[in-house]
């Protein structure tokens, strides 16, 4: 399970408490994984995937509209990383991977690109409301 840490803040509210969502999701899946209802695992999964998805073009859409310089390479990043998730929820729709690991490799990469991509993308923001 993982407790949001303030150092992984970005700084900007609207950005933060998405991130604190993923934080809770990720954990709700680490529950559900001793549970016997795989349905309920299966509809987190979805939300996940379709959360990262919403989560992504919510970032891009203020990058776009703010002029973020790098944009165009953290949204590849973005799509590298939808990609590979999607990936790996078609593995557990067909029981090659298991909850558990789906959430723990989201956590793996989201903690580090939160840190480094989004706060970058962050500092941009608050130097714009600066102005």
């Amino acid at each position: 399970m993982l407790a949001w840490d303030q150092k992984w803040s970005v700084g900007v509210e609207g950005i933060d408490l998405q991130h604190r969502y993923f934080i809770d999701l990720i954990n709700r899946i680490y529950a559900e994984t001793e549970a016997r209802d795989t349905t309920h695992q299966t509809r987190l999964i979805n939300e996940l995937g379709s959360y990262t998805q919403q989560h992504f073009m919510s970032e891009e859409n203020i990058m776009h509209k703010l002029g973020f310089p790098g944009m165009e390479k953290h949204c590849a990043t973005h799509q590298e990383l939808l990609e590979r998730l999607n990936g790996q929820i078609g593995l557990y729709l067909v029981d090659m991977l298991n909850a558990a690991e789906i959430a723990s490799n989201l956590a793996d990469w989201l903690i580090p690109h939160v840190t480094t991509e989004d706060r970058e993308f962050a500092g941009f923001v608050r130097q714009l409301e600066l102005q």
